[in-house]
């Protein structure tokens, strides 16, 4: 983003809701953000109408948009792209000339039978297809992040990670890898564990049988308390939330008494971070308001996610929230 962001005309394309890093960086970077908004009715998914709609109305003020930012699977949605919609995002970028930031590093938190299609498979199969008859996806630019702090690796204090460019003209790369360069790299050991996660042992190796049996167990522990923390909010009165589709979190859309949206005004907090701050209060849950990563005007999610072993305490936010609807209602 430091490289693409050229002026305080240029904009990136950001999903909302979005991982703040993004915006933040734009912010310092004195560059714009050009929001999307993802569907909420279809499961978090990018809706290609809203993309334009965006890139149209941004253009037509006057900002030069290079970029489009895809978090896959999503942070904080917990959304899923299928292969057909990412190879629409691909096509879209290709005719508009847009830089594609994959942020994949959930691709190996994929529930309920879904299966994670990367941004590069999908460009490379567009490469080989008849679409490709004019070359315009030969020379399409994409940028693909991976990291060791999500995923079954679950690493976040030892900072690795790696990004993939494809398509990117040689004079830019080197402007990239000089850029790079006059950071401090990360530390060895994270280094060592990016190795480890994109070389993992294979059957016939001595430490695969360890491997696979501490692997699957901790996918399958994520995704029984995934499904736990969904029943309960299905259950719990005006609440609605997708089903866990990929990522760590899940994304619940809360619709909120008057009375509690008047309580948090005279508190001087927006709605839905008065209600995780009651949350936290009366159950040490700690969850994160929609309000922090963007959300449609007039609409209250939170973020949470089922990290914690057990599922003892999506009991005590099934309790709370009875209670705070009773108080409240």
């Amino acid at each position: 983003m430091h490289i693409i962001c050229a002026s305080d005309k240029t904009g990136i394309l950001v999903p909302i809701p979005q991982y703040p890093l993004y915006t933040a960086t734009l912010s310092l970077l004195n560059a714009r953000c050009v929001p999307y908004y993802l569907d909420e009715s279809s499961a978090w998914a990018t809706d290609l109408s809203s993309i334009k709609s965006a890139l149209s109305e941004a253009r037509d003020n006057g900002t030069d948009v290079r970029a489009i930012v895809v978090i896959n699977p999503g942070n904080p949605t917990g959304g899923s792209l299928t292969a057909e919609q990412i190879a629409s995002i691909l096509e879209f970028a290709a005719g508009e000339g847009l830089v594609v930031l994959a942020d994949e590093v959930y691709q190996t938190n994929v529930f309920e039978g879904n299966t994670f299609t990367s941004f590069k498979k999908c460009l490379r199969s567009l490469q080989a297809s008849s679409k490709n008859s004019d070359n315009r996806f030969d020379t399409l630019e994409l940028a693909s992040l991976h990291s060791i702090s999500k995923g079954m690796v679950g690493e976040c204090g030892h900072r690795g990670g790696y990004m993939e460019l494809l398509g990117f003209d040689e004079q830019v790369l080197a402007q990239i890898y000089k850029f790079i360069s006059i950071q401090l790299c990360p530390p060895v050991i994270g280094q060592c564990m990016v190795e480890l996660m994109v070389n993992p042992p294979v059957k016939g190796d001595p430490s695969y049988p360890q491997y696979e049996k501490e692997y699957s167990a901790i996918a399958s522990g994520l995704y029984s308390r995934a499904t736990a923390l969904y029943e309960a909010f299905k259950a719990m009165e005006g609440v609605t939330c997708a089903s866990p589709a990929g990522s760590m979190y899940l994304f619940p859309s809360i619709k909120l008494p008057e009375k509690a949206i008047q309580q948090a005004e005279k508190e001087g907090k927006k709605p839905d971070e008065f209600y995780v701050g009651k949350l936290l209060d009366a159950t040490g849950v700690c969850m994160v308001p929609g309000s922090g990563f963007g959300q449609v005007e007039g609409t209250y999610h939170f973020r949470t996610t089922f990290l914690a072993p057990g599922t003892e305490w999506v009991e005590r936010i099934r309790v709370f929230h009875e209670g705070f609807m009773g108080e409240f209602r």
